[in-house]
């Protein structure tokens, strides 16, 4: 259905052709113009009220009734680009700058959609041609600046700075970008003779002493800027900018003893940021892994003593430990800390969980997961290894109840891969219970958060072939497992045994033989199932060899000896 607005368009055209109108082109024309400016007007109020579709339509139809219009064009340009159709928005702008070369509004709209497209020196082109005549000088020139740093013109660079610094007056921050393009401009003398002078009218301000610094390690003036950074640092013990840069030197000339005791009084100093901290701490610690790796472990015990930065501290301690492969018993207190210190670390709630789990302490799962969802109530998480705690604890029914209450909880956040896990386990757990109906629904409730949660395809087929019912349905989910992996032998064996429980012997002998070429060890319910797929196929005594391999493997069943002895197939369970 058509818009109100749009029907006036319909109905205005229609009248731009009818007699009346043609016969006065004077009022033709004004009336065009009205109608023009009215629609630019309303499609203005479709942008405010974000009905930006409509917005764009109506600006078309003004295009189509005014091509020449400057206003309208300037209005379309931005959409055009939005739909990536930057030669059309380029077009347009270049075409009203040239019929408006002094509007400034048009000049950035043409700078921008070029800059869009990385076209620099077009760009720039524009703002240079403008700069005598605009009132906003100083603007410009900063975008001059940051656009002849984007097309490497450094030395234009440089001269754009000093004429913002003749409008604004000195500043660090115009000295600091200077120094930027000297520096690029590899002018490291100029660059020397800035610093000192900042150095003098900023007595206080150490960096630029230690940009000084810099400068002369750069310049390979080694033992200057080594004694640079220590007169900052003999004013100023705890200068982080002079410390990192005395570090930065002690590593480019491998004075490992002078490295090792700066990047430590570093790395403790109160003053650092904790960003800075880290990564100077990850720096030193692969350096040491190297060169001294029994020396972490104490230094990092040490840093834990610290008074500040607790958290991010034991949080690199417990990588460095993941990394090592250390034994649960170092890792489990350091995980219990940074719990204590912030009460909603998911990740190191986790890690306690499963470290619990790995050492069988079902005990220590319960809690973890009990303490946590007093901060964390809507982290299906922490239901699902409570309720497994309650599992492994010999309280199957307490554990779905667990599992149903943290699905209560969730919300439109919850990751889905979590929620069909929970709903797997509640599959598996009624199915332990013998509640195949209950069972079955949880898996058809998995399956729509994934539906190709292979574990739950394969197990909800199996178990459906076991009862012989829904043998089409059990087939279709067993074939999505063995094209997603047709080499496992699990989900082989599945598909197999369902074809074989529908009745098509050969195709299940075909999976069988499948499973056999992979090489494998194979469970006696496995080679229990080939032998009977040999036994329907009719050679029997491929049958037999496959039973008495089961029986090897674990399986004194009845059902088996009796087919081992009597040399034929007998109904019932293989398991």
């Amino acid at each position: 259905m058509k818009q109100p607005w749009q029907h006036i368009i319909y109905l205005f055209l229609l009248l731009l052709t009818s007699t009346g109108w043609a016969q006065n082109s004077e009022n033709n024309i004004d009336a065009r113009k009205r109608a023009v400016d009215y629609f630019h007007l309303e499609s203005t109020s479709l942008m405010e009220q974000e009905r930006y579709d409509e917005a764009f339509e109506l600006l078309v139809h003004s295009h189509a009734l005014d091509s020449a219009s400057t206003a309208i064009q300037y209005s379309l340009a931005p959409y055009y680009s939005i739909l990536n159709k930057d030669s059309i928005a380029c077009r347009m702008l270049e075409n009203i700058v040239r019929k408006e070369p002094d509007n400034e509004a048009y000049n950035d709209a043409l700078v921008n959609q070029y800059a869009r497209t990385g076209n620099w020196k077009a760009a720039i082109t524009v703002y240079e041609r403008i700069i005598g005549t605009t009132h906003s000088k100083n603007e410009i020139y900063k975008s001059l600046y940051t656009l002849y740093c984007n097309d490497s013109n450094y030395e234009k660079a440089l001269e754009v700075l000093e004429k913002i610094e003749s409008l604004e007056g000195k500043s660090n921050e115009l000295t600091i970008l200077k120094l930027q393009q000297y520096l690029y401009l590899n002018r490291h003398e100029e660059i020397i003779a800035v610093l000192e002078q900042a150095i003098i009218e900023n007595p206080d301000d150490t960096r630029f002493t230690t940009m000084l610094g810099e400068t002369y390690a750069i310049m390979g003036k080694h033992d200057l800027a080594e004694k640079t950074y220590k007169n900052v640092l003999d004013k100023s013990p705890d200068d982080a900018l002079a410390l990192e840069a005395l570090v930065n030197l002690y590593a480019e000339t491998k004075n490992d003893e002078a490295f090792c005791s700066t990047i430590e009084k570093l790395i403790k100093s109160e003053k650092v940021q904790t960003e800075v901290r880290l990564t100077n701490l990850v720096s030193y610690i692969l350096y040491k892994e190297v060169n001294d790796s029994a020396y972490i472990k104490p230094f990092y015990e040490g840093l834990l003593q610290l008074p500040y930065d607790q958290l991010e501290l034991h949080e690199s301690y417990a990588d460095y430990l993941e990394y090592k492969k250390a034994n649960t018993s170092e890792l489990i207190p350091i995980y219990e800390k940074i719990v204590e210190l912030d009460s909603e670390n998911i990740s190191a709630i986790i890690k306690l969980l499963q470290y619990a789990i790995q050492d069988e302490n079902k005990d220590a799962v319960f809690k973890y997961a009990d303490e946590a969802l007093l901060y964390l109530p809507q982290r299906l998480e922490l239901y699902f290894y409570k309720g497994f705690s309650s599992y492994l604890l010999g309280n199957k029914k307490e554990s779905i109840e667990i599992y149903r209450q943290g699905l209560e909880k969730r919300d439109s956040d919850t990751d889905p891969a979590v929620i069909a896990a929970v709903f797997t386990t509640i599959g598996d757990t009624y199915h332990e219970l013998d509640m195949s109906k209950e069972s079955y629904a949880a898996y058809d409730s998995a399956l729509v958060y994934d539906p190709y949660k292979l574990e739950v395809l394969n197990n909800y087929a199996y178990y459906l072939s076991l009862e012989n019912r829904e043998l089409e349905k059990a087939l279709e989910m067993s074939h999505k497992t063995v094209t997603a992996e047709p080499e496992n032998q699990t989900y082989l064996d599945t598909y197999a045994w369902i074809l074989f429980k529908a009745k098509r012997y050969e195709e299940a002998k075909a999976y069988a033989e499948k499973i056999i070429s992979l090489n494998e060890d194979m469970s006696y319910i496995v080679l229990h199932h080939i032998g009977d797929i040999y036994a329907k196929c009719g050679n029997i005594d491929k049958a037999v060899a496959y039973w008495e391999k089961a029986r090897e493997a674990g399986d004194d069943t009845k059902i088996l000896n009796k087919k081992i002895k009597k040399r034929k197939y007998y109904n019932g369970a293989t398991y």
